[in-house]
């Protein structure tokens, strides 16, 4: 069972491979419609596959089935981000696992036997089957273990077939990564070229005439132009697809006469809270913030109390007093002296479902074990599902109050040196043993009735009637433009640009997927309708819409025009520069200095002190010592020509290694770029939007 355990809890690759992490994310309402018949009901594309709604929504529940067998119950954020792996994990089957079986890629079963039985094993099995006081792997533990694969329960034998099949799929993916890596290489030519380039320089005498030097209106673009410009250029102008937004914010906050209002019901309460003998249950029943069953220390009181309370007796009233956005008032309900740490050890045995005590009797029965003399940190070490602690013996070490869980911590804190306890938490049952404890000291326990400082429903409902007024007076693009866009406006315009399809925040809102999800089914100028995103209600106009793809001309006009007018530069300077070959002419000519620099190199990205110049550095290459550049150079901020007065070959050598050490590392890391290059190739249309 230990071993399971080290697999279960170590290994990234079970994780990663075949999702043992992942968790579902249930359809809303909509997508649940779907189900039951009418509209497009697919998720998206990959190649010439559709991914139905009904697929994914199978996978996710799986996931979730998995993941919460394992971990329990998974917050929101985890569910998004597994949403996001599920996604991906069926693009990577649909473009990477059918490349592995179209070419016949798999692992036979000798070399899976070889991978964990083997002279030289997985390191996931030699991690899980070494021994932690030798250090040293012991493959008769694999042998054995795999012996006694059948009498496992069920849910531990699924876990080893399921690591098993992930151990698989990585050997597949290494053998396809190296089949892709070993075809790219080095020739020795490559890398003789490679080597003159890195160290091959030229000393150069060069004038420029920079486009800046020509005011852009004195140059006239013709639209004809800039299409024919966009045509030749538009390859270097590709995008995701995205959204723009432009929107105002209403915040609800609460009024004076809110908060006048709460601290009158909180008044009233603390009368109440002073009588009670029952403080769990009325901060339980009245509260906005849940019972804290903590313990402090005059050293860790809440700063947020006088710390004279500390020494208050039993049944204290303090308050109240703001915290948090809370108006709260807190009574001193229990005063006690514990030590101020514990060192325990413990053996773990997991819940299978709730109910189930079977754990709960098989540590019944190891402690009439230890009581008889059998040693307790080799019991733990055979028994423990907690594989952290199992290798140490089950040994914690000192701890202090609130580290653990709280049944945990109440055992250990309220025991007495030598106890030998059961208790039962969320992780299953605990064996413990308190080894020893710290010094005793005074803690006192406060119960705490909070009331949140919120706005009222008068006070939503006179903000959304603002809301509703200005919706109603600016529900087309024209309108919502005009309003945002005046000059002393009570309205703020805020923006949110890029807004991608899996995006869930936006900058200013937070959570706001439904915004997300109305940008990408509405058309360019439309009105929101007021949204609500906890205690702020929001008007969004969908300003630009950008399809995958290349932008369009209208989209990019402005890069455009600059691009195309510097064009109209380069040949009205290049003709000012054509036909004089001294370039101490040329440069009294057009009235610019000639200037000069050397070690100028191929393999370089930039001319020193004129920036990245690649097109320049390419020509110059090609230039013979004494010679001069054949005609102007279009560069990026001017038009250069350029005379080489020197050529410093690279230096003789037949110890090319280095060189081809480097070429072929960048080779190596082609098959991180596999999956983005089949994406590209087969096409990846994600319309997971539509649902969630």
């Amino acid at each position: 069972m230990a071993v399971i355990g080290k697999i279960r809890e170590k290994s990234g690759l079970v994780m990663i491979i075949i999702g043992l992490g992942m968790v579902g994310f249930l359809f809303q309402d909509a997508a649940s419609s779907l189900f039951r018949g009418g509209g497009d009901t697919n998720v998206g594309e990959i190649g010439s596959v559709s991914i139905s709604a009904r697929d994914f929504d199978r996978k996710l529940n799986d996931f979730i089935a998995r993941y919460e067998f394992q971990n329990g119950p998974a917050n929101a954020q985890v569910r998004e981000s597994i949403k996001e792996q599920v996604w991906n994990d069926i693009v990577r089957e649909e473009l990477l696992v059918k490349q592995f079986k179209l070419i016949g890629l798999s692992v036979s079963p000798k070399e899976l036997d070889d991978m964990i039985t083997g002279i030289n094993p997985h390191p996931q099995i030699r991690q899980s089957f070494t021994n932690p006081e030798t250090n040293i792997f012991d493959p008769n533990q694999v042998i054995s273990f795999l012996k006694g694969l059948e009498t496992m329960p069920a849910d531990r034998k699924a876990q080893w077939l399921q690591f098993e099949d992930g151990l698989i799929q990585e050997r597949i993916a290494a053998k396809y990564n190296n089949l892709v890596t070993k075809g790219m290489f080095a020739t020795s030519l490559m890398i003789k070229n490679a080597y003159k380039e890195q160290n091959e320089t030229r000393a150069i005498k060069y004038v420029v005439k920079r486009y800046n030097t020509i005011a852009d209106s004195t140059i006239e673009v013709s639209n004809q132009e800039l299409k024919a410009y966009y045509e030749e250029h538009k390859h270097e102008f590709k995008q995701e697809s995205s959204r723009s937004l432009e929107y105002v914010k209403f915040e609800v906050l609460p009024s004076e006469e809110d908060k006048l209002a709460i601290k009158e019901q909180l008044t009233q309460l603390t009368k109440e809270f002073q009588e009670t003998n029952d403080d769990s249950s009325f901060v339980s029943y009245n509260s906005d913030v849940p019972l804290n069953d903590l313990y402090y220390t005059q050293n860790n009181f809440p700063f947020e109390i006088d710390s004279a309370f500390f020494h208050a007796e039993k049944g204290s009233v303090f308050g109240p007093f703001e915290e948090n956005n809370t108006l709260a008032v807190v009574k001193l309900t229990d005063i006690k002296f514990v030590p101020d740490s514990v060192k325990a050890r413990h053996i773990l045995i997991n819940t299978k479902a709730p109910g189930d005590s079977t754990g709960y009797f098989k540590l019944d029965s190891l402690r009439t074990l230890i009581k008889k003399g059998v040693k307790f940190d080799q019991l733990a070490k055979d028994n423990s599902d907690d594989v952290g602690s199992a290798v140490e013996g089950g040994d914690l070490g000192w701890f202090t109050e609130g580290t653990m869980v709280k049944p945990f911590n109440d055992a250990c804190f309220d025991g007495k040196k030598g106890d030998l306890v059961i208790v039962e938490s969320q992780f299953g049952f605990h064996l413990i043993e308190i080894l020893a404890q710290g010094e005793s000291i005074k803690k006192v326990k406060l119960a705490k009735v909070a009331l949140n400082i919120a706005p009222s429903s008068e006070t939503y409902d006179k903000v959304f009637a603002n809301v509703s007024k200005f919706y109603a007076e600016n529900s087309n693009s024209e309108a919502f433009t005009s309003t945002v866009s005046k000059e002393n406006s009570s309205y703020k315009k805020l923006t949110a640009d890029n807004i991608k399809v899996s995006d869930r925040n936006i900058n200013g809102i937070g959570d706001a997927r439904e915004l997300v999800r109305w940008a990408f089914n509405a058309k360019k100028g439309a009105i929101s309708d007021p949204l609500q995103f906890d205690n702020t209600y929001v008007v969004a106009h969908l300003a630009e819409i950008k399809e995958d793809g290349f932008a369009s001309l209208d989209q990019i006009k402005v890069e455009i025009e600059m691009e195309a007018r510097k064009k109209k530069k380069a040949e009205q300077i290049s003709k000012e520069m054509e036909g004089i070959l001294n370039i101490e002419d040329l440069a009294e000519k057009i009235g610019v200095p000639v200037s000069t620099t050397s070690s100028v190199n191929f393999a370089a990205y930039s001319i020193p002190g004129l920036g990245q110049e690649p097109k320049v550095i390419g020509v110059i290459s090609t230039i013979p010592a004494g010679k001069i550049s054949s005609k102007p150079i279009e560069g990026n901020t001017g038009v250069f020509v350029v005379l080489v007065e020197s050529v410093t070959p690279a230096p003789e050598t037949t110890d090319y290694s280095i060189t081809k050490q480097e070429l072929n590392s960048q080779y190596a890391s082609i098959s991180s770029g596999i999956l983005e290059a089949l994406k590209e190739r087969f096409g990846v249309i994600d319309q997971r939007y539509k649902f969630y």
